[in-house]
């Protein structure tokens, strides 16, 4: 399928839905390239490790393609699919344990090879790319260092840009106890490196972890029947 036809938002996420539930599977894809890197930036945020967290994503679209007759729109399908991956990673840091990896990955840890960002402006400036590196790591550590209920919260207001409603939909908790977290996260963060930070560059996600995760699920699924 065409990239440029699924990045389209000519589609909302309930006609993918019902689409992919009448038998159109290769539309699940749209939905994944939409909310990939919004699960990872919030699941980094529970496993604290680039690799766990990108299986999490990919056993995340598994149980939201399986559940998806039961979805019933109560709530914005990028809540309900929030919400399953929070409950994901929950459920393995409680077991404590990893998936395997995926053997097509390349060796090594992929927050390493991600930290170069391919911005135009830093592309053939080696110098640039040092610095943006070397920051990122210091937002990253700084970030990680938040205890995890502010940590959270930061990732999804201040990293992905999700709304207060949505955050406290996701987190089961208060809009003013999210407002009171997302003011601690910052002030634990100007504490930690100052005023120099910022969302964007948190937990950098890249066009080849996110088809990656997408090819991984799409042959998984396909092994599936349509969900009724």
């Amino acid at each position: 399928m065409n990239r440029m036809a699924l990045s389209s938002p000519a589609l909302t996420d309930e006609e993918v839905i019902a689409r992919v539930l009448n038998g159109e599977k290769e539309l699940y894809e749209l939905i994944m390239r939409r909310y990939n890197q919004r699960l990872y930036k919030i699941c980094r945020a529970y496993v604290q490790d680039g690799d766990e967290a990108e299986d999490i994503v990919q056993e995340t679209h598994i149980r939201a393609y399986q559940g998806l007759p039961g979805f019933q729109a109560r709530s914005q399908f990028s809540t309900w699919l929030t919400r399953i991956l929070i409950n994901e990673a929950l459920g393995r840091t409680r077991r404590s344990k990893r998936y395997v990896r995926m053997q097509s990955r390349p060796s090594g840890n992929g927050e390493g090879r991600e930290i170069a960002d391919s911005s135009a402006s830093t592309t053939n400036n080696p110098l640039g790319i040092v610095m943006n590196s070397e920051l990122r790591t210091i937002l990253e550590q700084a970030v990680d260092r938040l205890p995890e209920k502010y940590r959270i919260v930061y990732l999804m207001r201040e990293v992905e840009g999700m709304s207060v409603a949505e955050t406290s939909a996701c987190l089961k908790i208060s809009e003013t106890n999210v407002k009171v977290r997302l003011n601690r996260a910052k002030e634990f963060l100007r504490k930690d490196i100052g005023n120099v930070y910022g969302g964007a560059m948190v937990y950098h996600f890249d066009l080849v972890r996110c088809d990656r995760i997408v090819d991984h699920v799409m042959k998984r699924i396909q092994r599936y029947s349509t969900p009724t």
